[in-house]
């Protein structure tokens, strides 16, 4: 189980339970699921100081059960 969280404070504890062995994009695909405005947003992922690979496996990511993850928005990029 990890809890999402975001720096805009908009998610303030969303959890999930997953498997050590699911791709982090998946709990992503979840969270958008319920919060669909970050859907079209340019989004990273932080957990115990580290950066998130979303093609990773929680396992990879080093992320273990009780994890906060925190979504932060890039505001750097410009479309």
């Amino acid at each position: 189980m990890v809890k999402f969280i975001s720096i805009d404070q908009t998610i303030t504890n969303f959890t999930v339970i997953a498997k050590n062995t699911d791709k982090f994009s998946k709990l992503e695909d979840l969270l958008y699921e319920k919060y669909p405005k970050y859907k079209d947003t340019d989004n990273y992922f932080i957990s115990n100081g580290k950066i998130l690979m979303k093609d990773k496996t929680l396992e990879e990511n080093k992320i273990k059960n009780n994890d906060i993850l925190t979504l932060s928005i890039n505001e750097f990029i410009n479309y």
